[in-house]
């Protein structure tokens, strides 16, 4: 998979809302051992990412995600991302900076653009 569908995948599993739903479709996306650090922390493993998606979607209940297309230099991704409910898609800004072992998203660290 490419990093670009790996990104797909996993935005698409971030917006969707219905926790039983994504988990299953993970291990396609995350190694067991990914980790996703925030403003709020930092947290590992398939189960805590899934309590870390329900608490973003309960904060903003309507939002989704609309990310650009991935760029990719010397092993990092760089994806830029609104977020936000479909009358104001970017009422969030961010990005998100990953690395890919072995096929599968390893880390994400989240950025939020203080103007968005």
């Amino acid at each position: 998979m490419s990093a670009q569908d790996l990104i797909d995948a996993h935005f698409a599993i971030w917006n969707d809302p219905d926790p039983a739903s994504r988990l299953p479709r993970f291990a396609a996306v995350y190694r067991p051992d990914v980790v996703v650090a925030d403003y709020e922390g930092e947290v590992t493993g398939f189960a805590k990412v899934n309590d870390l998606i329900d608490r973003v979607q309960r904060e903003n209940a309507g939002f989704v995600f609309t990310p650009e297309p991935v760029v990719w230099n010397h092993g990092l991704g760089r994806v830029v991302w609104g977020y936000g409910p479909p009358e104001d898609p970017d009422r969030v800004r961010g990005e998100d900076i990953f690395t890919i072992r072995e096929g599968l998203l390893a880390t994400l660290h989240v950025f939020i653009d203080a103007g968005g």
